[in-house]
């Protein structure tokens, strides 16, 4: 995240006060085991969209802003020479506790997204997820992520802009009995945080970004084709009790399930449908690649 304090420039001390002050931030949404909360599907559903996208088995990554890293997570377990960098030394601390309670193997940096503190061609994946839409300029941000690439890399972004006419406008009424069901203490406490700016831009000034700094082969589609149930989807979402997130589970696999029976990544949607959309593109190669 960006160290300017102007909230439609990435706001680093709410980014910061949240990590230090929401419980929420104690997750790591990575398992090895069968996901038992949405949030873990999710995660679980965006590796494997990001491995199909990559196609390469292993490398040298980096994740920028990268939270508790739940997703280089899932590159560790898979033998990923992996680098989370974030610039809240908060969620630094909450990811590399997490990795070591869980025996994967990263490096951490605290730093600025907008001066990564990397070489040139030093990554073979630059990734984020949720970062970019908390920038009215995010060209320095990509551009960043290019330059740190090396020539054959990939450049990955998860974006999760406001988008009020989503899948999630369909069941809004859901989440609106939640919270009436809920304790008032429950429901007050997922929903206080600091507010900090979203753009409600779809990919192509993104594109357009990443063509500027030099990517090749730019691609953007929707993601993650489902409604989260939740008496408060703030940052994160907050989790219903096990049962009812067990249940949410199985149904939505199920939904998946169905949705990938002529092949296709059932993670992936209409832009504008998902809770997020994706954008990718390739560091070109000398003589090699092209636009």
């Amino acid at each position: 995240m960006s160290n300017s304090n102007s909230s439609s420039n990435g706001d680093s001390e709410s980014f910061d006060k949240n990590w230090r002050d929401r419980h929420e931030t104690n997750y790591l949404h990575w398992t090895r085991e069968e996901p038992v909360n949405q949030i873990q599907l999710a995660f679980r559903m965006h590796w494997h969209t990001f491995n199909n996208i990559l196609k390469q088995q292993t490398g040298k990554s980096l994740e920028v802003g990268c939270g508790r890293g739940s997703l280089s997570a899932y590159f560790s377990d898979y033998g990923w020479d992996c680098t989370l960098l974030d610039l809240s030394s908060a969620a630094i601390n909450r990811a590399e506790k997490a990795f070591t309670e869980n025996d994967l193997v990263a490096k951490f940096d605290v730093g600025d997204c907008l001066s990564l503190p990397y070489e040139d061609n030093t990554f073979d994946l630059t990734f984020s997820i949720g970062l970019l839409e908390h920038f009215d300029n995010y060209d320095k941000v990509i551009a960043e992520q290019v330059r740190v690439l090396s020539p054959g890399g990939m450049f990955i972004g998860y974006i999760v802009p406001s988008m009020p006419e989503n899948i999630q406008k369909d069941f809004e009424w859901i989440n609106d009995i939640l919270k009436v069901v809920s304790s008032e203490e429950e429901v007050k406490k997922s929903e206080e945080k600091t507010e900090i700016y979203r753009s409600d831009v779809l990919s192509p000034p993104y594109i357009e970004s990443m063509k500027n700094a030099g990517l090749v082969n730019c691609n953007s589609d929707g993601t993650y084709p489902l409604p989260m149930i939740s008496h408060s989807t703030s940052f994160p979402f907050s989790l219903l009790p096990d049962e009812a997130e067990i249940s949410i589970v199985k149904h939505f696999t199920d939904l998946l399930n169905y949705n990938s029976q002529d092949g296709a990544d059932p993670w992936r949607c209409k832009e504008g449908y998902g809770q997020a959309f994706l954008v990718w593109g390739v560091k070109p190669k000398k003589n090699k690649d092209t636009i």
